[in-house]
């Protein structure tokens, strides 16, 4: 009994649709499925709510009651033994049974293969680690080694042998007369001078000897030691032989089990060849196994099975749900409605009482397990055995309704928590509802942990979904670099950037208790208008199917919903775009996801900050491209090390900038007065030359490129130069950070420019990863837009089409401050 559960519908439909989409056919007599309408893997326990909905898509309860008949077992009987005989072409098996008895042969005998190629595996991996543990890394130098050393230990030991026969031969030989009178010291001398010629250089360290019995000791002394080193060599050599030959056998059996793989050496091919090839074929087996072992069931008791459908006591609800995972072998519910799934009746006290499948469940797999409640998943583990929960603390967090005291009351209340224990332990135990999950908690009852630096349990590192340059973010955010990118690097012709921006100079309001930006809205749908054809005729699907639209606030949803739909693009309803907060692609993904901050210079906030999370999921939800639309001045201050702060970071990367015209602010602009737009170089220069020749005091350009070659060129610095001598204060923002190229005369880029305007009196201050493109003069003239004034190709195949716009009043001396204010506070 498998079932696998998460907390909401999109990672429920999730599962219930890969079983029916994500698994082969198969070639030949044993493809696909041998029973009739059976289309799925997987059985989905839809709510009450949604059974009829749920039945028109996938195989439900209902569809398994169906299946329960007599007419239906009748038919599927004949389909099934037609498909079995021709697998089994000559059998004389010619009932359900027989062919039953088949296919479990056929599984042993691939299994065995599998088994055979597990146990040479293990076997060559021990034999190997046994011989570099005895003999090292160079065991055949170690080998020769030894053997080395045994014959010098075999030459020591004959010569001390040797030395041994020759004393013996001299003792022997020696009159008893001399024997006799040895205690005289002359007749001493002359038996040990005797006993050093007859051994001569068999044996070393033997002048220093006086007598005899001195000799005598040190030559047994030196055959003992001798004899042990001897036999210690032979042992040390021995092993090394035998170990070496085993190591050699094991490689000869390890080969010969791999042959019936293709016969490479490489794991990572055998597994490939084994998931496509035995593995394969034993799922199918097993499949068709098990539809044969649902004909036995039912031919046993049709008529009882079929007229059982209503009952709810435990002895027609269990082999209910056994028989039913034959056909599916894995059923998929939500927490919310797995409980009363798994639920009986029994009747007790003359009346009938409900009861639960208390460990019915062998298997339970939680997915999608970071974004599940701990008292969401706890009545489901009570039904099952054992669990495998699959997650991402890093995801998306759950939302619990309860306030953070009723949540420690309860757990008081529970015996879950006493008044000694330190909250912070409870807060990691992820018990908790205000801040817990069912990851956490499977976490902390995890054995498994080993990557010390990670929290507990394994880890898929592979990660397919993304162009490396949009995971690289969440890895360095969230993963610690432990994420191994599989897909590769965005296509160098690729349209749009795999991690992109667009600076967008609006402005956020709050309203409600949540924030929105309509610049950012507007400008969002008109790139998604302007880019539909581009899109569609890319990924060969409607826009809306396309992309996904993520913003932290409400309130910006609504804005972006109806800038949308004022263009024509689908928002509502099953066709429509996915338009939301980051909960909206939590478990889904998109080929593009465009994220709209919202925050401006005007109202910053920490939310997006508070928690790796939002930023993490909203990143890794698209395939090819992830758009930042908004305003990439304040990422760019964002507190060091913030999320924010690091994707701007990996949004300073060249090429991610993308090139669109902005949208005008209407906030800015007077009911009664018409927007200025200003198009092309020629327009932009005319403006800021003409602004310059006025009477204004206090001029601001901000242009991240400057070149004093362009300054030049256009007129500019003439007319800056003329400003300035009528006592205009003047000065210029830039970007050091792309103005690093050389200028004439040796000098940097930068340093020409200052050098330049610094002769007329002109500031030139430095500020990195600037992004706004402004002029404004005193208090009442605003200009902003993508145009670079003191760089922009004026002509040549870097000249661009370029959009400003131009406010003009007194209101806009609010906005100008604050366009001054946050400059002033990043300039160098």
């Amino acid at each position: 009994m498998i079932v696998a559960a998460s907390s909401n519908n999109q990672a429920v439909t999730n599962i219930i649709d890969a079983f029916g989409k994500d698994f082969a056919q198969g070639e030949g007599a044993f493809a696909g499925r041998w029973l009739p309408d059976i289309k799925s893997f997987g059985m989905f326990l839809p709510s009450h709510s949604r059974r009829m909905e749920a039945a028109q898509r996938y195989q439900t309860e209902s569809f398994q009651a169906e299946c329960e008949s007599v007419a239906y077992v009748e038919r599927a009987r004949a389909v099934w033994l037609h498909a079995a005989g021709k697998a089994f072409p000559g059998s004389e098996s010619t009932d359900v049974a027989g062919f039953v008895a088949k296919l479990r042969d056929r599984m042993t005998e691939e299994a065995n293969t599998l088994r055979n190629l597990d146990a040479a595996l293990n076997r060559r991996n021990a034999c190997a680690a046994a011989l570099v543990s005895e003999l090292g890394e160079e065991a055949e130098v170690e080998h020769t080694r030894r053997a080395d050393a045994l014959r010098v230990s075999q030459d020591r030991a004959n010569r001390q042998a040797a030395a041994r026969a020759a004393l013996d031969h001299y003792l022997a030989s020696e009159s008893w007369f001399t024997g006799f009178f040895s205690f005289l010291p002359s007749v001493k001398r002359q038996r040990a001078l005797k006993a050093r010629l007859a051994i001569g250089d068999r044996l070393d360290g033997l002048r220093d000897l006086a007598n005899v019995e001195d000799i005598e000791a040190r030559v047994s002394e030196e055959v003992r030691r001798g004899k042990k080193s001897l036999t210690e060599a032979k042992d040390l050599l021995a092993r090394a032989e035998n170990l070496s030959q085993q190591a050699k056998a094991s490689e000869t059996t390890w080969h010969q089990a791999a042959e019936a793989f293709g016969g490479s050496d490489a794991l990572g091919d055998l597994e490939l060849r084994a998931d496509l090839g035995t593995r394969f074929n034993l799922f199918l087996l097993a499949t068709h196994y098990w539809e044969g072992r649902w004909l036995m069931a039912m031919e046993a008791d049709l008529a009882t099975i079929s007229a059982s459908h209503e009952k709810t006591g435990r002895k027609a609800v269990e082999p209910r749900w056994k028989r039913r995972m034959m056909l599916t072998p894995c059923a998929v519910a939500t927490f919310a409605s797995l409980p009363g799934k798994l639920s009986c009746s029994r009747f007790q006290g003359g009346k009938f009482a409900s009861d639960s499948l208390y460990n019915f469940i062998d298997l339970l797999i939680v997915d999608e397990a970071g974004q599940v409640l701990p008292e969401v998943a706890g009545a489901s583990f009570a039904l099952a055995k054992r669990a495998l929960v699959i997650g991402d603390t890093q995801q998306i967090e759950p939302i619990s309704s309860l306030p953070g005291p009723v949540d420690i009351g309860n757990l008081k209340d529970s015996g879950l928590m006493d008044g000694e224990v330190v909250p912070e332990k409870i807060t990691i135990s992820g018990v908790q509802s205000t801040n817990g999950s069912a990851m956490r908690l499977a976490q902390q009852a995890c054995q498994v942990s080993p990557w010390p630096e990670l929290d507990r349990g394994l880890y898929l590192f592979e990660h397919r979904r993304c162009h490396d340059e949009i995971i690289g973010f969440s890895n360095a955010l969230c993963y610690k670099g432990k994420l191994r990118p599989m897909r590769g690097p965005a296509p160098a012709d690729a349209p749009i950037p795999a991690l992109g921006y667009l600076h967008v100079e609006g402005r956020a309001f709050t309203s409600g208790g949540s924030r929105a930006n309509p610049v950012e809205a507007r400008t969002v749908a008109a790139w998604l208008a302007d880019n539909r054809t581009l899109l569609e005729g890319r990924y060969g699907r409607p826009l809306e199917q396309v992309v996904g639209v993520v913003t932290p606030f409400g309130q910006q949803v609504r804005a972006i919903r109806d800038a949308c739909a004022a263009r024509g693009i689908t928002v509502s309803g099953r066709d429509g775009m996915t338009i939301g907060t980051v909960h909206a692609l939590q478990g889904a993904e998109r080929p593009v996801v465009i994220f709209s901050p919202v925050y401006s210079k005007h109202a910053d906030g920490g939310f997006i900050d508070a928690s790796p999370s939002m930023l993490n999921v909203t990143v890794s939800r698209a395939k090819d491209s992830c758009l930042v639309f908004g305003d990439m001045d304040v990422l760019a201050t964002a507190r060091s090390g913030s999320p924010r702060a690091l994707l701007s970071e990996f949004l300073s990367a060249k090429g991610t900038a993308l090139d669109f015209a902005m949208e005008p602010r209407e906030d800015l602009t007077r009911r009664d007065a018409q927007i200025e737009m200003l198009q092309h170089a020629a327009e932009h220069d005319a403006f800021l030359i003409e602004a310059l020749k006025g009477e204004g005091r206090k001029y601001m350009i901000v242009s991240p490129w400057v070149v004093a070659g362009t300054i030049e060129r256009t007129g500019l610095f003439d007319a800056m130069a003329t400003a300035r001598q009528r006592g205009a204060e003047i000065e210029v923002f830039a970007d050091p950070l792309l103005n690093t190229g050389q200028a004439a005369g040796g000098l940097g880029q930068m340093e020409a420019v200052e050098r330049r305007l610094s002769e007329v009196g002109i500031a030139v201050h430095r500020i990195p990863k600037l992004h706004s493109k402004i002029v404004t003069v005193d208090k009442d003239l605003l200009c902003a837009g993508s145009f670079n004034w003191l760089s922009a190709d004026r002509k040549g195949q870097y000249a661009r089409h370029e959009t400003s716009f131009v406010y003009r009043g007194g209101h806009l001396e609010d906005e100008i401050k604050i366009i001054r204010d946050g400059l002033a506070k990043r300039a160098k």
